[in-house]
């Protein structure tokens, strides 16, 4: 299928009140005029407009001009003598190489930072930044990262890369939390689309599929792409993805429960670890990043105009 201009996106509108799913023009909306997004997880975003659910095809070079205006926004927090934590994924991939250019430029010195993947500690090499391992250091000043979804209450789900183990530790520990995402990850109800990801030690498997299923999720062993047999983390364990049918409704209670289950190593649901989550937005060929409470307000707003 050739992908739509960024002016002018395809996209399948499905009318609630009936079984006809038709073919339509979307243009990029303001965050005013599109409202409960979610990605759908096959490279599409879901949104509720007049009374209709508008699943849009996404530009991935749109989605990528966001990502970088998300993360040359978060570089500007950095300040010269500081630790930082580097996610795993394409926004702090992104975020890696802004950094690496104001290192480049002399206008940081002295960073060091703590990758919390094999891909961000190449990735950091590749562009001139300087990594250590977490146990060289004291402190982390910020840590810089994305999410999958991310709820109202700056709860996320993480681990599409598979990295979720180091990243918590990481993002958990830094004095200060800094997600970057675009709008397309902002969700109601986390899980609803992206799966729970599980890190599990791989003699246990068998008896947490059968623990997870018992939590009413539907469990699955995450397969590679590019090699036969299943995704193994850089620790060196498997990754199982939970599907939930009714979405997570208490993210704080399943976070609990599932690394409770014996041979869990970490799962994917972060909660009160985010401090500030920065949100990348298009209207029209106008891209902007604005603060999450910021954004959020304006989806409530853009729902309580079209309700009435």
């Amino acid at each position: 299928m050739a992908m739509a201009s960024p002016a002018l996106q395809t996209a399948r509108i499905v009318d609630p009140s009936s079984s006809v799913v038709r073919s339509s023009s979307l243009r990029p909306q303001s965050v005013g005029k599109l409202f409960l997004g979610r990605s759908t997880g096959d490279g599409a975003w879901v949104a509720s407009r007049a009374g209709q659910v508008v699943i849009a095809l996404k530009d991935p070079a749109a989605q990528d001009s966001l990502k970088r205006a998300v993360a040359k926004k978060a570089v500007e927090l950095v300040k010269s003598g500081m630790v930082l934590g580097l996610g795993t994924g394409s926004t702090s991939q992104f975020f890696i190489e802004e950094l690496g250019i104001l290192l480049s430029q002399n206008k940081l010195k002295d960073v060091e930072c703590v990758a919390t993947s094999y891909q961000s500690r190449v990735l950091s090499r590749q562009f001139g930044v300087k990594t250590l391992d977490l146990n060289d250091v004291n402190h982390i000043d910020i840590a810089f990262d994305g999410a999958d979804e991310v709820d109202s209450s700056m709860n996320l789900i993480k681990g599409g890369g598979a990295a979720h183990t180091m990243e918590k530790v990481v993002d958990s520990i830094a004095k200060q939390c800094v997600i970057l995402v675009d709008e397309t990850k902002v969700v109601k109800t986390l899980g609803l689309t992206f799966p729970v990801p599980v890190e599990v030690l791989p003699f246990a498997l068998a008896p947490v599929l059968r623990a997870l299923a018992a939590l009413g999720g539907q469990p699955e062993i995450r397969t590679a792409l590019r090699k036969d047999g299943p995704v193994m983390t850089d620790l060196g364990n498997m990754v199982v993805d939970v599907r939930f049918s009714e979405g997570v409704k208490n993210p704080a209670e399943l976070e609990r429960k599932i690394n409770m289950i014996p041979g869990v190593v970490e799962n994917g649901l972060f909660i009160n670890v985010a401090h500030t989550v920065l949100v990348g937005t298009k209207d029209g060929d106008e891209t902007s990043v604005v603060e999450f409470a910021d954004f959020v307000e304006t989806l409530r707003s853009s729902e309580e105009v079209s309700v009435s």
